[in-house]
């Protein structure tokens, strides 16, 4: 029996929809592998949702990820600059502690919170760094 070896030129022309589907099929595989991997962090975020909603603040979910294999990066989005700074002083209301302020050039401000094993990194745009109620040497 004479068995035929696939070729590139052989192989199935996927349509440029059948390569977009696939496209999207493996980003979202990978994301849902990211979500896997910081399932225990968001279990404890959940503890300070509550607070976070009852001010009102929406989170932008699609960018909370891994922030260097220890932090989540929570983002309130691009179009409500107040709702960062009203996040990192909901969260220390809450009880988390700021372990690190670091105000750049530009003018924004990274602040990185801390309780127990839950580490979190939110950047404050530099229209809402006066808002915040922590001080720089934090």
């Amino acid at each position: 029996m004479k068995t035929t070896r696939k070729t590139a030129a052989s192989a199935p022309v996927l349509s440029l929809h059948q390569r977009i589907q696939v496209c999207e099929l493996e980003r979202h595989k990978g994301r849902l592998a990211a979500i896997k991997r910081i399932e225990a962090r968001l279990a404890l975020l959940d503890a300070f949702m509550p607070a976070i909603e009852a001010a009102n603040i929406f989170l932008d979910l699609p960018s909370l990820t891994d922030w260097s294999g220890r932090s989540l990066w929570l983002s309130t989005g691009v179009l409500n600059h107040p709702a960062s700074a009203q996040l990192v002083n909901v969260l220390v209301a809450a009880g988390m502690a700021v372990v690190e302020r670091k105000d750049h050039p530009g003018g924004d401000a990274t602040v990185h919170l801390k309780k127990g094993r839950l580490l979190l990194t939110v950047l404050v745009d530099r229209r809402a760094v006066n808002l915040l109620e922590v001080s720089p040497c934090a």
